[in-house]
């Protein structure tokens, strides 16, 4: 009886030890099952707190990216206002050029018509001038032959002066003759005019 005390106690002992060995190696089951679970879980936090901080990184990106935007937008402001200015400028030269030109232009059409005048007046004076060339080689035409017929006329009366002066030193001599000297006034001169 005591022997089948002991069997008794060692089946009971064995089974006490198998349900030891279960319930161990369950808890070790599932420890190591906490324990994966807890490295995915590291690792999903790992992972997590990586893209938060590739997160953080491309905000801040962002963020100098905008501070770099809004300073060149200043700038660009700044700039838009002096080529604003330098247009304004720009207009208002032009409208004074413009202003300037078609007073120029006005002159230009003024001395135009100034000029058709002068050209009108000088062919006047051009034409003017051929008829005063004209009359005066008219006039020096008539002047050398008035002073042709002059010298011809001073010839002549030169040659009528001298043919005078020797018909009356001719009958000065007659009238002294002794013969002529009874012979009527008349009859001498006719006789001189026979000569």
């Amino acid at each position: 009886m005591s022997s089948d005390r002991c069997l008794d106690m060692q089946e009971s002992q064995d089974q006490a030890t198998d349900e030891y060995a279960r319930a161990l190696e369950d808890v070790q089951t599932r420890l190591t099952q906490k324990e994966a679970e807890l490295r995915k879980a590291a690792e999903n936090q790992a992972s997590e707190a990586e893209q938060l901080r590739c997160r953080v990184e491309q905000v801040e990106s962002i963020l100098t990216e905008n501070d770099a935007l809004r300073t060149n937008l200043a700038v660009l402001e700044r700039i838009q206002t002096v080529k604003t200015q330098e247009m304004n400028v720009l207009r208002d030269q032009t409208m004074a050029l413009n202003v300037e030109l078609q007073q120029r232009q006005t002159e230009q059409e003024k001395l135009l018509a100034q000029r058709d005048d002068v050209s009108s007046q000088l062919q006047e004076v051009n034409r003017a001038n051929s008829r005063l060339l004209e009359q005066l080689t008219e006039l020096g035409q008539e002047k050398d032959k008035l002073q042709q017929e002059l010298e011809e006329t001073r010839k002549t009366a030169e040659k009528s002066a001298l043919e005078h002066q020797e018909q009356t030193r001719h009958s000065h001599s007659l009238v002294g003759h002794p013969r002529l000297r009874l012979l009527p006034h008349h009859v001498i001169l006719a006789a001189i005019h026979g000569i």
